[in-house]
């Protein structure tokens, strides 16, 4: 397993509304919540580990270039 990052304090209560929820704090995750944070949304971002130490340290088969013609893809 990859390095682990900065621990981030949780807060311990949940705030009274938000606008957006995401579950996952993975790339994906962690990437939505700070795009929205950084547009004014309010956003609260749920994990139940480690930010970007869980399955974003394992699996990359998502992420990167496909090999597939444009054929492949419609």
């Amino acid at each position: 397993m990859g390095p682990y990052v900065d621990s981030i304090d949780s807060d311990e209560a949940m705030p009274a509304s938000t606008s957006v929820v995401i579950i996952g704090g993975g790339i994906v995750g962690a990437f939505a919540a700070l795009t929205l944070a950084g547009r004014g949304v309010p956003v609260v971002l749920c994990e139940k580990g480690y930010i970007a130490c869980e399955q974003s340290s394992r699996n990359w088969g998502w992420c990167g270039r496909r090999a597939a013609t444009s054929a492949k893809c419609r």
